[in-house]
């Protein structure tokens, strides 16, 4: 496992998974998060401890005596002297405290500490899943309405955090968010946040997709440390680099949620992706250099046959179907 080194400060932490931090700071955590996917994956790990123990505490922790039994399982013999300040007091949640601590000390700590005693059961979840060729509505219960493209999960708490509303995507949805200042709508993927500052975006995130995408149509959203406004689309590839589209086509973007599928240059293996998801097909792309080639359309009732029939004419291939399966191919001629 890689160290987590210290440029990190506890507090700003903290912060950050209770939702307070000011945009620099929460800017601050998702660039040193993506530098790393471990650390990613560690800070998703305490963020649901943190929900959960939200959600499970009506009173406060004591802190300092979270801390004793922190250092004592972990060999040390100081107390929280010189500790950020808000390790102070009963108002924080010191076991949450102490696991962030572990995860910054190095090397592995969080899952040391994880491992000397029982895991706490996990927080009350819903999942909220569509097939591949299907879409469907979801409403929360703060009245938060998620359209779900094909193939796609949502997790949310059963309950939300007091200060903060995390769901986690896997795939495609569009959100039309409740907007409440005081506890941030922040949608998890794979590649990092997206945290709502407006009202309807939609989150491409599917996780064999070579990059996610963000379009923001109404209001605006924070992908790391950068703002997309209504009429923008943002792109972040597996690194964390975040790329605006200003002007873009935001209503071909979301063309699925009206039931089309709108293409322009796009990639035909991803294309044939989409389509595969959207008409429950597994449809392989033989030669990459074939998947390479840019498709441009835009479809919607019309059958899978034709469809397929004027992608694969349009890049100069030809397709095979067997069962379920699709096999596009150059065509002979094209060669």
């Amino acid at each position: 496992m890689t160290p987590f080194p210290s440029p990190i400060d506890v507090a700003v932490l903290g912060r950050y998974l209770d939702g307070t931090a000011a945009p620099q700071d929460h800017a601050a955590v998702e660039a040193w998060m993506a530098a790393d996917p471990e650390r990613r994956a560690a800070v998703a790990a305490l963020r649901e401890a943190w929900a959960m123990d939200a959600g499970r505490l009506a009173a406060p922790y004591a802190a300092d005596a979270a801390w004793t039994r922190f250092a004592t399982r972990v060999g040390l013999r100081s107390g929280p002297r010189g500790a950020p300040h808000w390790w102070g007091g009963g108002g924080r949640r010191g076991p949450i405290a102490a696991a962030i601590v572990a995860a910054l000390v190095g090397g592995g700590g969080a899952w040391w500490i994880g491992r000397a005693r029982p895991a706490p059961p996990p927080p009350a979840t819903r999942d909220y899943a569509t097939p591949r060729g299907r879409r469907a509505v979801f409403r929360l219960l703060d009245g938060t309405e998620i359209m779900l493209n094909a193939d796609s999960r949502l997790r949310a708490p059963a309950t939300f955090a007091a200060r903060q509303r995390d769901v986690y995507l896997d795939g495609e949805g569009f959100f039309s968010v409740v907007h409440d200042p005081a506890r941030p709508f922040v949608v998890h993927t794979l590649g990092g946040a997206v945290r709502d500052i407006g009202t309807k975006f939609g989150v491409h995130a599917y996780g064999d997709a070579a990059r996610e995408r963000v379009a923001v149509i109404e209001g605006a959203v924070a992908v790391a440390e950068t703002t997309v406004h209504a009429g923008q689309v943002a792109t972040r590839s597996r690194t964390g680099t975040v790329h605006v589209v200003s002007r873009a086509k935001v209503q071909d973007e979301l063309a699925w949620t009206r039931g089309r599928l709108v293409f322009e240059s796009v990639p035909l293996a991803e294309a044939a992706q989409r389509l595969g998801r959207w008409y429950d097909l597994d449809i392989l792309v033989g030669d990459p250099a074939l998947g390479d080639r840019p498709v441009t359309g835009s479809y919607g009732d019309e059958p899978v046959a034709q469809v397929l029939t004027l992608v694969t004419a349009a890049v100069g291939a030809r397709y095979q179907w067997q069962g379920r399966s699709v096999t596009i191919a150059t065509s002979p001629e094209a060669r």
